[in-house]
């Protein structure tokens, strides 16, 4: 069972950090030809603009970052951090001030062991995934701890976003054995605040086969849900782009399609995804002999899903080697695309968080210290004027 546990935290590992994805090259876009395929930037409609920023390499600790697995905007528009190695969970005013923090680490009520993420329910209450606690954690309006979600086999969702009903919808690493030997895959569901399942969207197990350990990635699946319920998925996959939209009692809705042609990475990146999965793998109790992971020599199609708060869902582009994304509505029209400048020195490890209007980024592995990235992106109408749909 330890052995199994380990090989899911090391998927959800490379699913938080971008399926291992480490940073590539940065600055003036290359043209890199592999056989028929040229890896260029396309040109977006918008483009982000780095304002601000939050986070110190030495200095007051509040901050002092560890290693972010996530950052979101809470309902009042404060920004909060999710910081894994610190295990707390750190809030700061829309202009970068520190406010509080909540949590820290150890086993007691309200103490995280790993978190991953978090948000909050409808109702105000503010949920946590602790995830090396096997278990969500719920606070009140207030952050004094509430009590926790148990019973998550063989982990909690590891990553989730609060929908109407006081519900989240997450992707679990999933486990199980019986006579025809070991799986293990991924699940992408909704829970409400008790910890039961009301809908299932996307279940994925193969064979557990300790001599392909990369082929466990197939099984992931990117999500993304609007706080009405409705959720969008893509497989982890370097073949084909196809986000598939659900209901929010999980009836398929129709499927977004694009013919973009496959991309690979390049030796660079295969080294670093290699570099970092072996060292993960040995890092949480893995024999070294056996942590041989072998990278799919193309990048993902899609490399992930938001919905923001006036229902408009970013599909980020996996292909394109700065934060690139096609920008749809709830019933899979598009909108527009949007972009960080290759100048900025993003590359695409770095991953956007979009809010209502507001932005944030951070890289889950950077090469100096970890930081937040405050963003602004020109020219796109506000909700107020449009209702979130350029003109």
């Amino acid at each position: 069972m330890k052995f199994t546990l380990v090989l899911l935290s090391l998927l959800a590992a490379l699913y938080l950090a971008g399926c291992g994805e480490e940073p590539g090259a940065a600055g003036t876009p290359e043209e890199t030809t592999v056989g028929d395929v040229t890896d260029v930037v396309p040109e977006a409609d918008f483009y982000f603009d780095v304002v601000d920023s939050i986070g110190v390499e030495l200095g007051d600790s509040n901050y002092v970052f560890g290693a972010i697995s996530s950052a979101k905007f809470a309902p009042d528009g404060s920004i909060f951090v999710v910081d894994t190695q610190r295990s707390a969970v750190l809030f700061y005013t829309p202009g970068g001030e520190f406010e509080r923090q909540v949590g820290r680490e150890g086993s007691g009520p309200g103490e995280f062991i790993l978190p991953s993420d978090a948000d909050f329910y409808e109702d105000g209450r503010f949920v946590v995934t602790n995830n090396g606690a096997m278990m969500l954690t719920v606070f009140d309006r207030d952050f004094n701890y509430l009590y926790d979600i148990k019973d998550f086999f063989p982990a909690p969702p590891m990553a989730i976003t609060a929908v109407e009903g006081n519900r989240v919808v997450g992707v679990k690493p999933d486990w199980t054995q019986n006579e025809e030997g070991m799986f293990m895959g991924f699940t992408v569901a909704c829970w409400d605040d008790s910890g039961n399942v009301t809908a299932t969207y996307h279940s994925s197990m193969s064979p557990f086969d300790p001599s392909d350990l990369s082929s466990m990635l197939n099984d992931l699946c990117l999500f993304g849900a609007s706080r009405s319920g409705r959720v969008f998925t893509a497989s982890m996959s370097s073949e084909e782009y196809a986000v598939t939209a659900w209901s929010p009692e999980a009836e398929e809705l129709f499927v977004i399609e694009r013919d973009f042609p496959r991309v690979h990475k390049t030796q660079d990146e295969i080294d670093r995804e290699t570099e970092l999965a072996n060292a993960r793998m040995i890092q949480n109790g893995m024999p070294p002999e056996m942590a041989h992971w072998e990278p799919d020599p193309y990048r993902n199609m899609v490399g992930g899903i938001q919905v923001d708060g006036m229902d408009r869902v970013w599909v980020s582009r996996g292909t394109v080697r700065t934060p690139f994304y096609d920008v749809y509505d709830l019933d899979g029209t598009q909108l527009f695309t949007a972009a960080v400048d290759p100048s900025v020195g993003f590359d695409e490890n770095v991953g956007i968080v979009v809010g209502d209007g507001s932005f944030l980024a951070f890289n889950p592995n950077p090469e100096d210290y970890a930081r937040i990235y405050i963003l602004e992106l020109e020219g796109v109408p506000s909700h107020s004027e449009t209702g979130g749909l350029p003109e």
